[in-house]
């Protein structure tokens, strides 16, 4: 299958994004240059975090799930994100049913973005 390039958005054709993650950090690897662009031309941006990323750490998994969460929460700041939610569906075993779906559209009636940004996962199906 050939690669799709989407044509890129107007930032003034927006005003308000909302960004689907899996994890904290996933923001900050390759788009929280752009979420710094959008807050300061006055784009008000959200994170919606999945998990709060306790898995694959040594530290018992509610230790490492407040640190996370507190890092995010210090990046969001440098970014200038001010409207976090972090949901607590197990990191690592991310089940895409739906519980989750109704937890993502939940967030989006909340918060009325004009646009719905997510990280591209490849999901295995049997």
């Amino acid at each position: 299958m050939a690669a799709m390039t989407v044509p890129a958005l107007p930032e003034e054709s927006f005003r308000r994004v909302l960004c689907v993650v899996a994890h904290p950090d996933d923001m900050e690897y390759g788009t929280s240059a752009a979420v710094a662009r959008w807050t300061a031309k006055g784009i008000e941006v959200g994170y919606l975090l999945l998990t709060r990323g306790e898995a694959g750490m040594p530290n018992p998994p509610e230790e490492t799930a407040r640190l996370r969460v507190a890092e995010q929460r210090a990046a969001c700041d440098v970014v200038g994100v001010e409207h976090l939610t972090v949901l607590e569906h197990p990191d690592g075993v991310l089940v895409h049913g739906l519980d989750l779906r109704r937890d993502i559209c939940r967030e989006i009636r909340r918060f009325k973005p004009d646009v719905v940004f997510g990280s591209g996962y490849e999901i295995e199906t049997p």
